[in-house]
């Protein structure tokens, strides 16, 4: 009598990634279950393991689990099958077509983010920023548009740490940083200012999910001049992509 091998721990993990992968608004541990087939511990006891190794996060509010930014590092090609990418591609890539300047999207970590995707226009100017990499959030845009929307203790956790100072620019006071943050939700658009790179200027725009949860941002990079000077046509373009891209999330989940 052929006794039926039981899936690994290994497997099973993988098929609790994969139902997650669905879910970008996020999945509760019930539907998990339910959808897993497995055991209500085993599939807490594997959650619990990709939490602490940064595959999964969880949000006490909702109480549901979504992917993280591990399972993004695992490979930018892969990212091409999570809704925030695949809906963001098209539309950065028209508008950085349209601007003529370097369009990216990103998302928050842990007080970094993480480039996920990069469109070039032709008067695309060389930046340290590429796929993969990670930057601070205080002194980007991409980063202020995510930080800002991060809850409290996030924020200050984040500001407790030593702030680099990579400009003259760089804003590394602590009130003037949160100040900034609180005028990003009221302006709906965030700036950085040379704070990264002298003669670099780039602007963002926050995306958001159902439960108005930030998952990313996206933002216009340039020569200052260049930026200063198609500042408003910019701010407009994004904050419309921006709604564009949450709405069709949205509709997804």
């Amino acid at each position: 009598m052929l006794v039926q091998k039981q899936p690994s721990t290994l497997d099973n993990a993988l098929t609790l990634l994969e139902i997650i992968s669905h879910y970008s608004s996020g999945i509760s541990l019930a539907e998990i279950v339910k959808l897993s087939r497995m055991a209500k511990t085993t599939v807490f006891r594997i959650l619990d393991i990709l939490k602490k190794r940064q595959y999964l996060s969880y949000d006490v509010t909702t109480e549901k689990y979504f992917l993280d930014v591990k399972a993004f590092e695992l490979g930018v090609k892969g990212l091409m099958n999570i809704s925030l990418v695949g809906i963001s591609i098209p539309y950065l890539k028209k508008l950085a077509t349209k601007i003529n300047e370097t369009c990216f999207l990103a998302v928050y970590h842990d007080g970094s983010i993480i480039y996920l995707y990069k469109a070039e226009g032709a008067l695309s100017v060389k930046t340290n920023s590429h796929i993969g990499s990670r930057m601070p959030v205080y002194c980007t845009s991409l980063g202020k548009s995510l930080l800002a929307y991060q809850p409290l203790v996030e924020i200050n956790k984040v500001l407790s740490r030593p702030l680099v100072q990579f400009t003259t620019k760089t804003i590394i006071d602590r009130e003037a940083i949160h100040n900034s943050l609180a005028k990003v939700c009221i302006d709906g658009y965030s700036i950085d200012d040379e704070e990264v790179e002298e003669g670099l200027t780039c602007i963002a725009t926050p995306i958001f999910t159902k439960q108005n949860r930030v998952v990313g941002a996206i933002s216009v990079a340039g020569s200052s001049f260049r930026i200063i000077q198609k500042k408003e046509i910019i701010i407009s373009e994004l904050k419309n992509i921006s709604s564009s891209i949450s709405t069709e999330l949205r509709k997804k989940n």
